[in-house]
């Protein structure tokens, strides 16, 4: 890790995520995730800022991911907190299994393009069963997205 992101709070959703609306998805996720790393902010300005990002273009990557992002004014660290679902929903016409919230300081762009890249990075390296298995237990899930996030080139953790 480097020194921006050596403070980075990772938490993973502890059971499998239920399909619901994108919106409805992000509003729980700002919760879960403002009530997990009180630091990165509140729900409110999570929720606010992931939504209106989402609304003008769509967060799903593809390969089973959505990185929504949502940059909050006068936080120190960035976060991410992720969530998973073996079934998986839609998401803008795509079905996705893994949702990685990125939260990151207003003031600090660069952040957010690092995690983001980190992340698309780790989700290439797997294979779609590979990433299936990690959606079988939050603690693997969170264990391949902590080495991935720190640099480490093995992106199952396993």
């Amino acid at each position: 890790m480097d020194a921006q992101t050596d403070q980075l709070l990772l938490r993973v959703h502890p059971a499998e995520l239920k399909p619901m609306g994108i919106e409805q998805a992000l509003r729980y996720l700002a919760e879960q995730a403002a009530e997990q790393m009180p630091t990165c902010g509140t729900a409110q300005e999570i929720f606010d800022d992931a939504w209106k990002r989402e609304q003008q273009e769509s967060t799903c990557l593809g390969m089973g991911l959505a990185v929504p992002h949502a940059r909050v004014q006068g936080i120190n660290h960035p976060g991410i907190y992720a969530a998973y679902t073996r079934s998986g929903f839609a998401w803008s016409g795509e079905e996705v299994h893994i949702i990685t919230l990125l939260i990151v300081p207003l003031e600090n762009p660069e952040m957010h393009l690092r995690l983001l890249s980190r992340v698309v990075r780790w989700r290439r390296g797997l294979t779609e069963a590979e990433m299936l298995a990690l959606c079988e237990s939050s603690d693997r899930l969170s264990d391949s997205l902590q080495l991935a996030i720190a640099g480490d080139q093995s992106p199952t953790g396993i």
